[in-house]
């Protein structure tokens, strides 16, 4: 049924179930016409592989991310999948400075190959074309790059570059097609972008099921380089690739469908600027519903930098995001942003500067054309301690293939 992801699993694991009970079904069909005593009617293939457009959708259907993940197969190795993510939309008022101008989003292109039962590839690569500054320079950003293991429900390895698993928004939803309204959580925007948190690492990340019942707790433990970038205001950037750690833990109960509750804990270095070193930690909590047509979706996060005869600077934040779908076409929403910034010291005076706005209340609808196209139109007001309040609105079309 067309519509946002009303699943609980993440969007990479959904297309893996998917993809493998395809397969399962193509190894029936196979083995029954070999066993078949005698010619039969023509009948529609029906374990025929689905078209991009309709994996890419599926996981959608609650009935696919309710499955349970079957074990690989040895004869999938080689086996190649490959989707993408687009959008493009109109802008008025985006920063409010009075602009309008059409705008040809990010292309995200995402691709997995199994190599051998227990090891797989994954690679996201992201074409910032609503970064471009040249008619002939689109940036290139590896968003995900990874070697995975998979052993068992109970312990699953990544190496290479991931999003950290602070929170739920970060892991679960990337691209726009993916999620029900046109703009992320400001508290989660990326740091090329001008975000705070550290929403990307290089290194090791390691996830699975804790036995706990029908309480369904999950774990990740990530070790890994943090990622620092510069943004015009700054007062510099030293590109330095430090330490980091997350620990994160989260519960999905089997009596309440669609619900998911956990935190999170991240430590790091973070580098400003040359020959500074702050001391980073991020504490995020989240509570989420997405079932019967709701999706509820809450978020709190606390950073805070310091060093040691420099003082302090803290960032806490939230979001709260509801929308319900009306039919099988319309979802209507409406978000809450709120972020603030205190400290004192050296710290404390330069913190302000990664946080550039305060709140931010926006209301919109999607509708899904097809299984594949969704239009969005979004408004929203938002305050920033650096200017007046100001009304912005946009229309997107996002798109799967």
């Amino acid at each position: 049924m067309p519509g946002p992801i009303l699943g609980e699993d993440s969007q990479d694991e959904i297309i893996r179930k998917l993809i493998s009970r395809v397969e399962a079904l193509e190894r029936e069909v196979a083995a029954l016409k070999q066993t078949a005593a005698a010619p039969t009617p023509a009948q529609p293939d029906v374990a025929a592989q689905p078209e991009a457009s309709t994996v890419a959708a599926a996981p959608k259907q609650e009935t696919v991310v309710a499955a349970e993940p079957s074990d690989p197969d040895p004869s999938d190795t080689g086996k190649y999948t490959f989707h993408g993510y687009a959008d493009l939309g109109f802008l008025r008022n985006e920063d409010g400075l009075s602009d309008k101008r059409f705008n040809l989003g990010e292309v995200d292109l995402f691709a997995t190959a199994r190599i051998s039962p227990k090891l797989s590839a994954l690679v996201e690569v992201v074409l910032e074309t609503d970064n471009q500054l040249l008619v002939a320079d689109v940036p290139v950003n590896v968003e995900r790059l990874l070697l995975q293991f998979r052993e068992n429900d109970y312990f699953n390895l990544d190496m290479g570059s991931f999003r950290t698993a602070i929170g739920y928004y970060n892991t679960t939803l990337r691209a726009s097609w993916l999620q029900t309204s046109l703009t992320r959580p400001m508290i989660f925007t990326f740091e090329d972008e001008g975000g705070f948190l550290p929403l990307h690492n290089v290194g090791l990340s390691a996830n699975g099921i804790v036995p706990s019942g029908a309480l369904g707790l999950h774990y990740v433990v990530e070790v890994g380089s943090s990622r620092n970038y510069a943004q015009p205001g700054r007062t510099g950037l030293d590109l330095e690739q430090n330490g980091a750690v997350n620990v994160a833990l989260y519960a999905r109960p089997r009596s309440i469908p669609g619900l998911q509750v956990g935190f999170s804990a991240y430590h790091d270095k973070f580098s400003p600027e040359p020959a500074s070193l702050l001391s980073r930690s991020v504490w995020a909590a989240h509570a989420v519903y997405q079932a019967n047509r709701f999706e509820f979706l809450n978020e709190v996060i606390l950073a805070k930098f310091r060093e040691p005869g420099l003082g302090y600077g803290n960032i806490p934040g939230f979001y709260s995001q509801l929308g319900y779908r009306v039919g099988s076409n319309w979802t209507p929403y409406t978000r809450y942003d709120y972020v603030n910034v205190y400290g004192r010291g050296q710290v404390g005076e330069y913190a302000p500067q990664y946080v550039p706005w305060r709140t931010v209340f926006s209301g919109g609808v999607r509708y899904d054309i097809t299984e594949a196209v969704a239009l969005k139109f979004e408004i929203g007001r938002e305050t920033s301690p650096l200017q007046g309040p100001w009304i912005r609105a946009a229309l997107q079309v996002a798109f799967t293939f």
